[in-house]
């Protein structure tokens, strides 16, 4: 059993344990959960990701390079979320390419009060899964940064302009108040993982912590078909075959796709200043 200490944050920075666990394939056992954080009991957790803890396509498999896809699965009533990293294993003992799944449960209202960003604990995940390649058993909890106070709930949807257009994030609104059950595929064209990693990030801040939205279960590449009705949002370079309970929404569309909710224009006004916000601010975090 190898025992792994979470990092650090960096010198001046505050910081937050948060719970997390690692499921992979384990020599001998195959697919298994391999670590959790002190003190986590994962059956509170397991039932939301079982069946689809890699729900990697077999294209996404055959590709050559790194594997990195970020998932978010609302816990119970919501005030918990679950957001997953799937990225490649180390080979199982015939040769053969694994892929893991490192997840931590994130207290939903200190993402909404701005002063924890899912992108920041998806990084603090990829940073603990560098150092600790080989972690199994017990192992610390997840040191994640956190900002200061004042600078809580400034601004959501850093970078936004870059991976959607507005009319697109207003179809989706759209959608979702309009049917909360519904499914869309976002298709991002000739879009790499980070590109949509981060367009995954901006829609659920601000379609969640800014316009106040129904939380939404969400993945950043097209899932296996079994896996499809996990998700309400999939975020992905090409379509895939579904039912019709899925809509396909080109992320680069210059107008809206479906008309306005009446009544609901304090939603459209947050995602265009959103919008303005992002044009003008630095291109750095």
């Amino acid at each position: 059993m190898v025992v792994a200490e979470s990092g650090q944050g960096a010198k001046g920075t505050e910081s937050i344990e948060i719970d997390h666990w690692l499921y992979g394939s384990q020599p001998g056992e195959g697919y298994t959960t391999k670590a959790v954080s002190r003190g986590m009991s994962v059956g509170l957790y397991d039932n939301y990701l079982r069946g689809h803890y890699t729900p990697i396509r077999a294209a996404t498999a055959q590709e050559e390079g790194t594997v990195n896809i970020w998932m978010i699965h609302p816990v119970g009533s919501g005030e918990e979320l679950l957001l997953s990293r799937m990225f490649r294993g180390p080979a199982d003992e015939a040769g053969r390419p694994t892929f893991a799944n490192h997840t931590a449960v994130v207290t939903t209202e200190l993402l909404r009060s701005g002063r924890l960003t899912l992108e920041g604990v998806y990084r603090a995940l990829e940073a603990f899964d560098k150092k600790n390649p080989r972690v199994a058993g017990e192992m610390a909890q997840l040191s994640v940064p956190i900002r200061p106070a004042p600078e809580a709930g400034t601004f959501f949807g850093f970078g936004v302009h870059r991976s959607i257009s507005l009319p697109a994030l207003e179809t989706l609104a759209t959608r979702m108040m309009t049917d909360p059950r519904s499914r869309t595929l976002l298709l991002s064209r000739d879009s790499t993982p980070e590109s949509r990693n981060r367009t995954l990030c901006s829609a659920v801040e601000l379609l969640n912590w800014a316009c106040g939205l129904p939380l939404f279960t969400a993945i950043s590449d097209s899932p296996t078909s079994s896996a499809l009705k996990f998700f309400k949002l999939v975020v992905a370079p090409r379509g895939v075959r579904a039912d019709s309970s899925w809509a396909l929404l080109e992320s680069a569309i210059g107008e809206p796709a479906l008309p306005r909710v009446p009544g609901r224009d304090d939603v459209y006004d947050v995602l265009a200043t959103a919008f303005r916000q992002s044009l003008s601010l630095p291109s750095t975090r």
